[in-house]
């Protein structure tokens, strides 16, 4: 209470202040608030190059590619394990590589599959549990176990069956880009460590597709990693996905195209024989010279079509008239 001040004091107090002998305290406060620095927000560096990288544009035609190859896939797969396969579609996935990499265990089954009309390779993965489910269905086992594999890596045997894994990927793989595009698929090779991989950087963007394999209450996996760079120059095709109509259409088309382009009128040539002359030697010739070409009597003649040498066979008379009999087709 004693530090409370009385109503005398408060009233002196204001009357110093108003006439200029008691300095306010205030100037004071707003001197040290300029004076104390306020703190700087700290800039961040954005990376413009990453951040372009990661926005890519969808494709949805690989939604439909996809669930033509879990079909597809499932039919080859039941064929040749002799076994019921079920195979399930996850949802496309658009990341950075090194992202993705990490997502795999050690030691990983990765196949590098060659794309010709593409430029380029896709990276078809296994799950161990598939290439020993394959492996136990092979060798005529009733029941499928699978060891653990940590710490090892995949034997000749089981690179044998991975490769027929992959060439029956492959074959069924093209058979369900043909109505978009069509691809060739070669497998290359086989590696166990991602960073083995150094065809595609770890901040390229990737597309991946999984496929939730399950045979005789085993689920496993199967995913196929799609640099989108080689995608991105067939971009045009996977824009839109192809409905029935459209795929009706174009086999139409196509079915039309075949049967008007054997209706085109071809120039097809018996060459006897070749024979290069100088001018001089030309302007030599009167009636009854005798020019000796590069080929016998005996020999078979080419036949051009359209300047290009695509068969070749032998004179002879069919008829009563003169022909050639047809004895080798050049490709």
């Amino acid at each position: 209470m004693e530090q409370l001040l009385s109503q005398e004091e408060i009233d002196a107090l204001l009357k110093g202040i108003s006439e200029g002998d008691v300095e306010a305290a205030v100037e004071e406060v707003q001197v040290e608030a300029e004076q104390t620095p306020s703190p700087r927000a700290k800039a961040q560096i954005l990376d413009f190059a990453k951040y372009t990288k990661g926005r890519k544009e969808r494709l949805p035609s690989l939604e439909f590619i996809s669930d033509r190859l879990s079909k597809s896939l499932r039919s080859a797969l039941t064929l040749f394990l002799e076994r019921e396969v079920d195979i399930n579609i996850a949802p496309t996935q658009y990341v950075e590589y090194g992202e993705f990499i990490k997502t795999l265990p050690l030691p990983t089954n990765m196949n590098i599959v060659t794309t010709e009309h593409l430029k380029g390779f896709f990276i078809v993965i296994f799950d161990a549990k598939l290439i020993f489910c394959v492996l136990e269905t092979v060798f005529g086992s009733n029941t499928i176990t699978v060891p653990k594999i940590e710490g090892r890596e995949f034997t000749k045997i089981e690179f044998n069956v991975i490769k027929k894994l992959v060439d029956i990927v492959c074959a069924e793989m093209e058979k369900a880009w043909d109505p978009v595009y069509k691809i060739r698929c070669r497998y290359s090779r086989s590696e166990i460590n991602p960073n083995y991989i150094t065809m595609i950087s770890l901040e390229e963007t990737v597309v991946i597709c999984e496929f939730t394999i399950e045979v005789a209450d085993v689920v496993s996996w199967m995913k196929i990693c799609m640099p989108y760079g080689i995608l991105e120059s067939i971009k045009g095709y996977l824009i839109s996905t192809p409905s029935r109509e459209d795929l009706e259409m174009r086999e139409k088309w196509l079915q039309k195209l075949r049967e008007r382009v054997k209706e085109v009128p071809l120039d097809i040539r018996g060459i006897l024989g070749k024979k290069k002359i100088s001018v001089e030697e030309f302007l030599r010739i009167k009636r009854d010279s005798v020019i000796i070409i590069d080929r016998g009597v005996d020999e078979p003649i080419d036949i051009e079509v359209g300047n290009k040498t695509k068969l070749r066979g032998k004179m002879g008379v069919y008829k009563g008239n003169k022909a050639i009999r047809i004895e080798q087709i050049i490709d």
